[in-house]
């Protein structure tokens, strides 16, 4: 059934136009797109082929065997299909302060984000182009760094916020990985994790079975006594779904 006219929102063209100069000064506001980061992840990468893949004898063990190979073909055939999944870790992120206040200010590590999408929602919600970092196996983007998120590059403390977004299950030592993202954190800092619990995980098309949480109370026990506060967390609504911490 159609809505009623007053339920209706109806753009005129002199309002198209005066949105677009609110654009034109503030360019920003388009990365909060779903479909403009995409977009411009996409045409960029087209434009560049921009790719590099950490050296094999640097990974290590704990990194589940397929994982360069299945996020290479991702990337070659212009598989960049993971836009909003970052959505449901760095909006709840994003309403807490600091970040919510001074994210300009803060220093922020992407771990795995493997395409730019996930750097440019940074942007479009506040972060700084100078403050972002990114760590990847494998990178399509010089903004993207090659490296092992369980041996991580960075010195203790150098992050106000560290996101790990739908990566750990690609880790058979996850314990390891958490440590890791932990110690690069400042005191009173932020970790955002995410994850999808499949109980079937065995059988899906990646055929890569590292860990598979079904709790964010799972994920509580990794980080430890180093978890001072918990912000925002959710578990999966029935046998599948989103764990985030």
């Amino acid at each position: 059934m159609d809505e009623p006219e007053s339920k209706k929102v109806i753009i005129s063209g002199d309002q198209m136009l005066a949105m677009l100069k609110i654009l034109q000064k503030s360019p920003r506001e388009l990365l909060l797109s779903e479909e403009c980061r995409r977009f411009l992840a996409l045409d960029r990468w087209k434009k560049d082929r921009y790719l590099r893949i950490h050296a094999e004898a640097e990974t290590g063990a704990a990194v589940m065997p397929g994982t360069v190979e299945h996020n290479r073909k991702e990337l070659e055939t212009d598989g960049f299909g993971s836009v909003r999944r970052t959505l449901r870790l760095i909006n709840p992120l994003t309403s807490l302060e600091p970040v919510y206040s001074a994210a300009p200010q803060l220093k922020v590590l992407s771990i795995g984000p493997r395409t730019e999408m996930e750097l440019l929602h940074l942007i479009g919600v506040g972060f700084a182009i100078h403050n972002i970092f990114a760590l990847d196996l494998i990178s399509s983007s010089p903004m993207i760094e090659t490296g092992d998120m369980h041996k991580l590059p960075y010195a203790d403390g150098a992050f106000d916020v560290v996101i790990s977004s739908w990566v750990l299950g690609y880790s058979s030592n996850p314990k390891l990985a958490v440590d890791e993202m932990v110690r690069v954190t400042k005191h009173n800092g932020l970790v955002a994790i995410g994850m999808t619990y499949d109980p079937a995980t065995e059988q899906t098309k990646t055929n890569i079975t590292g860990c598979n949480y079904g709790t964010a109370d799972e994920l509580k026990a990794l980080i430890g006594p180093k978890l001072d506060r918990v912000h925002f967390e959710e578990d999966p609504r029935g046998q599948k779904g989103g764990v985030m911490l």
